[in-house]
């Protein structure tokens, strides 16, 4: 079936095509009675494996031609519902998820590899209504989500998801498993939500901010970098809390770990409510 779909490269497809990892890719993420949200069904083979026993799949589809071939092959399939939809612009609290709004959705798919950062990012901002994201993605952008501090992919990605979530390697996947071969490796990840450390999605919107701007310079020292952003009036309060940390001040931004961010922030917005008195 796939050989007969001509891929686009504008939306970075590349389809799974080895049944043994699909259907692994499936028991791994448990399905059975499960409410899932797969992005990126492309021509339905996971999609398949996963309806086979969850409760319900909402399966979300950008390229038309795609989505009109998913309609045919899942047409009578009571528990599949499909949506043609741009991932990047999902929300979870849409109506037409209502029927499950009472429940929190798995997250799976193979995500295009132009748009992983941008398509988690939002997925990270809709974490309450998440119990579990399973995707794939390029294994070099993959990897970041993991990375450690001073490790050279550690950077505002690696940052955000962590503080927000676990992160977890479950199975690197070789080019030779799709079509068209990619040239480079990719990798499942599984992120679990935990107790997040904001209480609104504006104070996500300015932690990213706020790490968004250490390391928008990473060879710079991080105050530096801070001295050229909108965050620039409150580089002494910055300055007096890495202190206090046992930070050293020229510190670079890959050097700070993510309990450390999640600190830094959370002091320079008490001192924000203080100063809005």
């Amino acid at each position: 079936m796939t050989q007969n779909i001509a891929p686009k490269r504008s939306l970075g497809q590349v389809f799974l095509k080895d049944q043994n990892i699909l259907e692994k890719i499936a028991a791994l993420v448990e399905p059975n009675g499960k409410v899932i949200i797969e992005i990126g069904a492309g021509d339905g083979r996971l999609t398949n494996c996963l309806a086979k026993s969850a409760e319900t799949v909402y399966a979300v589809e950008l390229d038309r031609g795609l989505f009109e071939r998913l309609k045919s092959r899942f047409e009578g399939a009571g528990n599949v519902h499909l949506f043609c939809l741009d991932a990047r612009k999902l929300d979870l609290r849409d109506p037409a998820f209502a029927p499950h709004a009472h429940r929190r959705f798995t997250v799976v798919g193979n995500l295009p590899y132009c748009s992983f950062v941008h398509i988690l990012l939002g997925l990270m901002r809709q974490l309450d209504r998440i119990d579990e994201i399973q995707v794939m993605g390029q294994k070099e952008v993959a990897d970041r989500l993991m990375a450690q501090p001073n490790a050279s992919d550690y950077g505002r990605l690696s940052v955000i998801v962590q503080a927000m979530a676990e992160v977890k390697r479950i199975l690197p996947v070789p080019p030779t498993a799709f079509w068209p071969r990619p040239k480079v490796d990719s990798l499942v990840v599984g992120i679990i939500p935990k107790e997040p450390p904001f209480n609104s999605a504006e104070e996500l919107a300015g932690f990213d901010k706020f790490v968004s701007a250490a390391f928008s310079h990473r060879r710079k020292i991080m105050l530096n970098s801070l001295s050229q952003s909108a965050l620039r009036d409150k580089l002494p309060h910055v300055e007096a809390f890495l202190e206090e940390m046992g930070i050293p001040k020229s510190c670079r931004a890959q050097e700070i770990d993510v309990t450390g961010y999640i600190s830094l922030f959370a002091r320079l917005a008490c001192i924000e409510k203080n100063d809005a008195k």
